[in-house]
């Protein structure tokens, strides 16, 4: 028996394929020799035609040219069916014709060429008698008795070609009925391989499939007979083991895994809240020591040229002090200082911290990396017999890649120490050249004005008006004085009603029209847009009173406005002159300090300044604080000294 699933398939389909193309060549066959025994019997028909016909030509046209011609189709078909050779069909055309198949047909066609000889000499002799003669009539009735005769025999020809060619016909059904009883033997038997042996264990195998991949690696799995579809079985039987070995190991590393990832979880959280340096990296000495369970451990700083390590930490016996160094480009350390790789090496690091240790115990080395740049290498060195396995290595990286990030928060927390120290001078400079500007600049400007008068009353003798100018001097003197010493200590108090925002714009724009003589008005479109903190209330006043003062000094204006306004919840300020002008993309240069800190006062205060000017066609100075805010917001501080360094450098 055929035990190979394999085997028996390829019986089923090589029997399929072989009962097909008998069937077709069967078929084939049969009806191509159909074909022939109906051109065969057709001829025997044609025959018997043939015999009546020459019988009523005898009797009544024994002159006719086609009696000739009959006898001779005839006499060329009946030879050609007992002996075989070439003839002509009922249809005109050529044929080849075998023998006679069989010994009976052959005698019944000598029975029909002995029966032949003599009708045809009967045919011959009728034709020779005159008509109407005794002798035709005679010879005329034996015609007749033998055309009988030659018929019947002829009939018993077509009769045995007819038998024959239906014997064919019965054997092809045979044949047919044989291939069908065979086709439904080989359906039942592959309906059978097919559920027995393949559906019903694949569904099983399906089943116990699934339940694996549910997790369920202790259920059954059907066993099966010896074949393909068993070694399937026996192949998801050893891929459950293998499964359930992987995942026992998987789980193993898992749980090491977490408690790694816990330690070093537990060492970030405390060194990275360490900002002091030196305490941070001997922190980080004791705790790798601790977790990889070494007889020393040591931490290496790259130099700022980034060419040697240097020792910074270590912790353990029989180590140096730190200070020591050694070359990047030295040793086993290349690989870790240069291409950033933890190092697994049995022998010593050049001129290490740990170089006092077993010298045959094995060490690793970790990069402390921080993204693409290595900062050092933190180094743990066993004694002999004591290796690092691979996950001990991969704690020791997240180790070093924690103290990294620690390191680095060390020294930017330094560093903004630093910078935090710098920005403050720098924002005293910039308090300091504010104050400065808006208040001993005004002074001093008016106190420029007041010489320019003295010189004038003196040249005219005016000596009266003089002792009042050098009392108005006097006065400014003592302004600036304070000014000065408020700015220096800080501690310049606010006018009176600083919070009274509209008053102090009208006392600007007095200002203005009493120094210059020309004309300035002051219009509060909408009273709410004064609405503003009381920093923001100093800021807006400042910018207006310092453009008025460039409008004056600067713009020789005759015409001045000031206009306030609430548009899209925001304040708006314009002072707008009909002065000279200028061009605002040329604002640098000694002259204009004013603009610069007018724009810097704007946006240290969340709002936009907008300078509108050209050459010949006045100015038009636009700024816009956010009514929404409470507060103000603060510059960042790299804002703030941009600013800073930009009004420095005008």
């Amino acid at each position: 028996m055929i035990r190979s699933l394999r085997a028996q398939l390829n019986t089923i389909f090589l029997g399929f394929l072989l009962l097909v193309g008998g069937s077709v060549t069967a078929t084939f066959l049969t009806t191509r020799t159909q074909s022939h025994d109906a051109a065969v019997i057709n001829l025997a028909g044609r025959q018997r035609m043939l015999t009546q016909k020459m019988t009523w030509l005898a009797l009544s046209q024994p002159d006719s040219p086609d009696l000739a011609a009959s006898i001779q189709l005839f006499d060329t078909t009946l030879h050609t069916l007992r002996a075989g050779g070439s003839t002509i069909d009922i249809t005109g055309q050529p044929m080849m014709l075998p023998p006679a198949p069989d010994p009976t047909l052959r005698a019944q066609l000598d029975d029909v060429a002995r029966t032949w000889t003599s009708f045809r000499s009967r045919l011959e002799d009728l034709g020779a008698r005159p008509p109407a003669s005794p002798a035709r009539a005679g010879a005329a009735q034996a015609l007749e008795a033998e055309s009988i005769l030659i018929l019947t025999q002829l009939d018993s020809v077509v009769n045995a070609f007819e038998a024959r060619a239906e014997a064919k016909i019965h054997l092809l059904q045979a044949i047919q009925s044989a291939f069908f009883a065979v086709a439904l033997l080989l359906l039942v038997w592959g309906y059978f391989v097919g559920r027995r042996r393949i559906v019903r264990p694949i569904v099983s195998l399906g089943a116990a499939a699934r339940r694996i991949g549910e997790g369920d690696l202790a259920g059954p799995i059907p066993a099966l007979p010896d074949d393909e579809v068993g070694e399937l079985s026996q192949a998801l039987r050893t891929m459950r083991a293998e499964i359930a070995a992987g995942r026992d190991l998987l789980e193993a590393r898992v749980d090491q895994r977490t408690r790694e990832l816990a330690a070093a979880f537990e060492f970030s959280q405390e060194i990275v809240a360490q900002l002091d340096l030196d305490h941070l990296l001997e922190s980080v000495t004791d705790r790798a020591r601790t977790l990889m369970q070494a007889r020393t451990a040591s931490l290496c700083l790259l130099t700022p040229a980034g060419d040697y390590l240097e020792l910074s930490a270590n912790s353990g016996p029989n180590t140096d002090r730190p200070g020591r160094r050694q070359p990047v480009r030295r040793g086993p350390v290349t690989r870790v200082g240069v291409a950033g790789q933890t190092v697994v090496t049995d022998g010593a690091c050049a001129r290490c911290a740990a170089r006092h240790a077993d010298a045959s115990g094995q060490r690793a080395v970790a990069p402390l990396q921080v993204g693409n740049r290595t900062l050092g290498a933190l180094c743990a060195v066993r004694c002999k017999g004591r290796a690092f396995d691979p996950d001990e290595t991969r704690a020791l990286t997240l180790l070093a890649n924690s103290a990294a990030i620690a390191i680095a928060n060390a020294r930017l927390a330094e560093s903004g120490r630093r910078q935090a120290e710098e920005t403050a001078a720098l924002g005293e400079r910039e308090r300091l050249a504010a104050e400065l500007h808006d208040h001993l600049a005004q002074t001093l400007s008016f106190l420029t004005l007041k010489i320019d008068r003295v010189e004038e009353l003196l040249a005219t003798d005016q000596a009266a008006d003089v002792t009042v100018e050098l009392k108005w001097m006097r006065s400014a003197v003592e302004t600036a004085y304070e000014q000065v010493r408020a700015a220096l200590l800080g501690l310049r108090q606010p006018p009176a009603n600083c919070d009274d925002l509209a008053l102090r714009l009208s006392t600007c724009v007095n200002e203005f029209r009493e120094a210059s003589g020309h004309s300035a008005e002051l219009t509060i479109a909408d009273p709410s847009a004064l609405a503003l903190p009381h920093v923001v209330q100093m800021q807006a006043w400042h910018i207006v009173r310092e453009a008025l003062t460039n409008a004056r000094r600067h713009a020789q204006a005759r015409r001045v406005s000031v206009r306030v306004e609430r548009t899209n919840d925001q304040a708006r300020f314009m002072v707008e002159d009909d002065g000279s002008g200028f061009d605002p993309r040329a604002i640098r240069g000694d002259n204009h300090l004013g603009l610069a800190i007018m724009r810097a006062r704007a946006e240290r205060s969340g709002g936009h300044l907008t300078i509108d000017s050209a050459p010949g066609k006045g100015t038009r100075v636009i700024v816009r604080f956010p009514l929404s805010d409470s507060s103000p917001p603060t510059l960042a501080v790299e804002a703030r000294n941009s600013l800073v360094r930009e009004e420095i450098a005008l």
